[in-house]
């Protein structure tokens, strides 16, 4: 199956299937469960996924997406789905290889002319670990007139002695090199970055419910 990344395509982060401590950090989500008649985060997650995603679209999902037994709920998204992993997916991707709609993006995946340069260029600053990094994941591609790097992490944002700086350093040189002018990510939940050209489509902010890339462009400022 072909994984097509057009306007048309979905796109939402951070969905935390099964994860309890989230809810507490983030607590619009038990809110709005209950508020819409739903007895627990995860029953109200999966149908505003399937309110808006039918059997035949592409969604691409920005990491974060389940936690321990929340792969249960997995089975009943609909859609054909990638996922480019986020931080909290290192260890449970692999098991989204037993579901044959899901894709698993782990690498830098660049789809313009001139990509190349743009791999000898981080490599020769970076070293061959640019390659070996699981958390350095990101698609970019033209889409209109924007050329848009699609990650977990925002780019030109983090908070002091982030973890992940090192991962982080490498993908905001890699939006420079690539000279993209928007970034559509996840992993800030409901907080936003000061940056204009950072896009974010964690379910907090795009009300739980998957939103075409055409619809997330028009958040821009």
């Amino acid at each position: 199956m072909k994984f097509l990344l057009t306007p048309e395509t979905f796109v939402i982060s951070d969905s935390h299937f099964g994860h309890k401590r989230v809810l507490e950090k983030e607590p619009l989500r038990n809110r709005l469960a209950l508020k819409s008649g739903f007895k627990d985060f995860d029953s109200f997650g999966v149908h505003m996924w399937n309110k808006s995603v039918l059997e035949n679209d592409f969604i691409l999902h920005l990491g974060d997406l389940y936690f321990k037994d929340g792969w249960k709920h997995l089975v009943k998204l609909q859609g054909r789905k990638k996922l480019l992993v986020g931080n909290n997916d290192l260890k449970k991707y692999r098991l989204l290889r037993e579901f044959e709609d899901w894709q698993i993006c782990k690498k830098i995946s660049l789809k313009f002319e001139g990509k190349k340069s743009v791999f000898q260029k981080l490599k020769k600053k970076w070293g061959a670990r640019v390659f070996k990094d699981n958390l350095l994941n990101a698609i970019v591609l033209d889409i209109g007139k924007e050329r848009v790097m699609f990650s977990h992490f925002p780019v030109m944002d983090r908070k002091k002695n982030d973890r992940y700086a090192c991962t982080r350093d490498i993908l905001d040189d890699l939006y420079r090199l690539c000279e993209c002018s928007l970034n559509i990510h996840g992993h800030t939940h409901s907080k936003n970055t000061k940056n204009s050209f950072c896009l974010n489509v964690s379910g907090e902010i795009v009300g739980f419910r998957p939103i075409k890339i055409s619809e997330a462009l028009l958040m821009k400022p």
